[in-house]
């Protein structure tokens, strides 16, 4: 085989690699958790107690809450496919 054949055997099968090849959307999601202490009449109301202390930026979670991380992997739609889906 001379080197200007391998290099044509080399590109093909490159190219068919590529083309076995996919696209995915892989969505990160990490989780934080922090457990606090309130008294309150319910649960519920507990709840809110936290939820507006929260949103009032009482209780801050960071790096050091974090608890656990998942990967979700979705194929990307072919422009095609999100064509046909519209009409």
């Amino acid at each position: 085989m001379s080197n200007g054949n391998k290099t044509l055997h080399d590109k093909l099968e490159a190219a068919k690699e590529k083309a076995a090849l996919r696209e995915f959307e892989v969505t990160i999601t990490e989780t934080l958790q922090k457990t606090v202490t309130v008294e309150a009449k319910s649960r519920e109301e507990a709840e809110e107690i936290v939820h507006e202390r929260y949103k009032d930026s009482e209780y801050i979670l960071d790096a050091d809450h974090f608890k656990d991380v998942e990967f979700k992997a979705a194929p990307v739609k072919s422009e095609r496919s999100r064509d046909t889906a519209r009409e």
